[in-house]
């Protein structure tokens, strides 16, 4: 018996869709929502991210999330009334059939939801086409194929108000495949989906942290008068200290249950967490089997996905990179040539396919130093404490019995916060600038991390345990130096203080590690 592959999607649109006949009842869901789902879908408001443009891209690593916020998406606006048939999904990674002729498959699957699903409505309200892994369906090495650009162009001119989105790994891998079908930059967008942030793990676990008055929101300190852009061009702190202030008050009588939990989320990272089936409430209960099959799905992704970077030549090269970066876990920062002696290759090949690449796939981000226009050493820090644990250590009971590696970990969630608050504070000022953190040395010592505030370093040091007095003369050298008025002192459990949230040399905002995780 022969088989049509190029039917082989279309024979399965009704078991990757089953909201059409079953509606709300066809969802298994997790029960929380990320972080990402509120900017998405702005449940609170009318439209959402997916109507701003033509086209969205949703990309990050496997596991963080992407295809769970898509269908979160599909059930809230049914949930809300829409038409279970005015949402089409179709997922290029749950068959290896659906890639073959995909160009093919892809339009005859359009066809058939158009003429047999989509045509029992009346009313022309929006619809929307959901293409999950999109990058499984490119095709460069096959001319005759069109892979999903030049389809998803056609799709979009053949309806109104109809919007695509995509699912992939890299940005880069939706930029490149509409760049080839001639689709305008200004009919897309991308979004980053990252593993879950701290905030995300916790409202887990406890629910009532979302009710109004217990939601520590960002917003206010990302634009408004008394945020920290706001602080910066004014150069006064006192709107901003006692905004955060307020924020504390909300949860000040549960910062015990919050403190507690900042060991599991290091141990546990964004994507083991997510991922399990029910609310993990201890890293402890997670076994070496949950962190090998992270390591695993970390480097069969970066098999499958980094063929597309046509500069990376040794792909067990970026396995390597990783796993250097989690035994050093951004301590310190590392010489290029050392690393060239260590992968026997040249800088370039460092600095400009390995690094990218893995910045890319949302892995690990490589950090020079601040103000320095030749950088002899850069730090490695893996974007999941997580896979860090999955990397270095095998399972979560070295973190959970040693603060001196609690401690590392909590550089490097600090970090991956870092660029997600700068990210948040520029895409509030409506900046178009990509998120950057640095660090810096200066005669007292060295700042953790600097951000990029829309053109101004913002210098933040974690002081995780005590003493904080030189982590306080590094930053007031560095504001001095760069003549800026406000940075922050972060600490751990262990440093004792009269005031959780204070201001020191009036310039400096101290304030808890854990709470600085709940703004970003």
């Amino acid at each position: 018996m022969s088989v049509d592959a190029r039917n082989s999607l279309v024979q399965s649109l009704h078991d990757h869709n089953p909201w059409w006949e079953q509606g709300t009842a066809a969802f298994t869901l997790p029960a929380r929502q990320k972080s990402d789902f509120y900017h998405l879908a702005r449940p609170d408001r009318s439209g959402s991210q997916f109507e701003d443009q033509p086209l969205l891209g949703l990309v990050g690593r496997r596991g963080a999330g992407k295809t769970t916020l898509c269908k979160q998406f599909i059930h809230h606006r049914i949930e809300a009334g829409a038409e279970p048939e005015r949402f089409l999904y179709l997922p290029f990674d749950a068959d290896p059939l659906y890639q073959l002729q995909s160009d093919e498959q892809l339009r005859r699957a359009v066809r058939y939801y158009e003429s047999r699903i989509l045509g029992r409505l009346d009313s022309p309200e929006p619809h929307f086409i959901f293409l999950d892994d999109v990058h499984q369906i490119e095709h460069p090495g096959k001319p005759t194929i069109d892979g999903w650009g030049a389809p998803v162009v056609d799709i979009l001119d053949d309806a109104a108000d109809r919007y695509v989105i995509v699912t992939a790994s890299a940005e880069v891998q939706v930029e490149r495949e509409l760049e080839s079908a001639g689709f305008p930059e200004n009919q897309y967008d991308t979004q980053p989906i990252l593993p879950e942030k701290f905030r995300d793990y916790l409202f887990t676990l406890y629910s009532d942290l979302e009710e109004s008055e217990r939601r520590v929101s960002p917003t206010s300190i990302r634009s408004g008068e008394k945020s920290l852009p706001a602080a910066l061009e004014s150069g006064e702190t006192g709107p901003l200290l006692g905004e955060l202030r307020g924020k504390y008050e909300k949860i000040e009588d549960v910062e015990p249950r919050i403190q507690s939990k900042v060991v599991d989320y290091l141990a546990m990272g964004g994507t083991i967490s997510y991922e399990y089936d029910g609310v993990i409430d201890s890293a402890s209960n997670l076994t070496t089997t949950d962190y090998t099959r992270l390591r695993e799905e970390v480097r069969d992704a970066l098999y499958q996905e980094v063929p597309g970077f046509e500069s990376i030549k040794t792909i067990a090269d970026l396995e390597r990179l990783c796993a250097l970066a989690a035994h050093n876990r951004g301590s310190d920062p590392i010489r290029y040539q050392e690393l060239v002696e260590l992968f026997d290759v040249d800088r370039r090949t460092i600095a400009d396919s390995y690094l990218p690449a893995l910045a890319d796939l949302y892995l690990l981000t490589g950090v020079t130093e601040y103000d320095n226009a030749r950088p002899r050493s850069v730090r490695l820090y893996l974007r999941d404490t997580g896979l860090v644990t999955a990397l270095a250590d095998g399972n979560a009971d070295r973190v959970l019995s040693d603060f001196d590696r609690e401690a590392d970990l909590a550089r490097v969630a600090g970090f991956d916060h870092s660029m997600r608050f700068a990210y948040g504070v520029n895409a509030a000022q409506e900046s178009e600038r990509d998120p950057s953190v640095q660090f810096w040395r200066g005669r007292q010592g060295e700042v953790d991390f600097v951000l990029d505030i829309d053109d101004t370093p913002v210098p933040v040091v974690l002081a995780y345990r005590p003493p904080i007095d030189d982590s306080l003369d590094v930053i007031t050298e560095f504001l001095d130096e760069y003549d800026v008025p406000v940075g922050f002192l972060l600490t751990g459990d262990t440093v004792s203080t009269e005031e959780p949230i204070t201001l020191r040399e009036n310039r400096v905002i101290q304030l808890p590690y854990w709470f600085y995780l709940l703004l970003c």
